[in-house]
């Protein structure tokens, strides 16, 4: 079984989010993906509030909803404490003891793998798969990702960071979030300042 595995903040999830996950399914030919919402993005927290994680898992359910082969996981909550990608690739091989990992990064966390905690580990239990984003095709990857096979995205160009800014200032941006989504961020007061 070829499962792919796809962590993020989601904060908030978008629809880059989900076209990624859509091409690398398809390209792959994987049976599954699991959307891995981070427990404490550390490398993160330490410069910025980040949203309440149940907040980010509901907002990423909402993303995949009608889409039967992927599936969004709590596991990083159930683990506890920092986000660490090889501990969290190590609790799913013991629940899909036959599977093959292929980790999904977006172009801009592949290339702080080497920063991250226990890379070569990371590196040992998956099989890399880098999505560019409009205009780092030609940018080079760290050399730990050498083996790394790199796809081509989609056109969406779209950060969550531009996201709660505009959504902090009253513009709703329909055409990068789905309008659940939008929803679920108006209902619960999300990214106002």
């Amino acid at each position: 079984m070829k499962i792919g595995v796809f962590g993020g903040t989601f904060d908030p999830p978008h629809n880059a989010h989900f076209s990624l996950v859509k091409d690398v399914m398809s390209v792959l030919s994987l049976d599954k993906v699991l959307v891995i919402v981070a427990n404490d993005p550390w490398q993160k927290t330490i410069n910025r509030q980040i949203t309440d994680a149940r907040h980010r898992l509901e907002m990423t359910e909402l993303l995949f909803l009608k889409s039967s082969r992927i599936v969004v996981s709590d596991i990083e909550f159930q683990i506890g404490g920092k986000s660490d990608t090889a501990i969290t690739l190590k609790a799913l091989s013991e629940i899909y003891q036959d599977a093959e990992f292929w980790l999904m990064l977006g172009y801009d966390s592949a290339i702080t793998i080497e920063t991250w905690l226990q890379p070569k580990s990371v590196l040992n239990q998956a099989k890399v798969v880098v999505v560019d984003r409009p205009g780092s095709e030609r940018n080079l990857l760290p050399p730990s990702l050498a083996e790394a096979i790199r796809l081509r995205g989609s056109n969406l160009d779209i950060s969550s960071h531009s996201l709660r800014e505009m959504i902090g200032r009253g513009v709703i941006p329909l055409d990068s979030i789905p309008h659940s989504v939008v929803e679920y961020i108006s209902q619960n007061g999300l990214y106002r300042e």
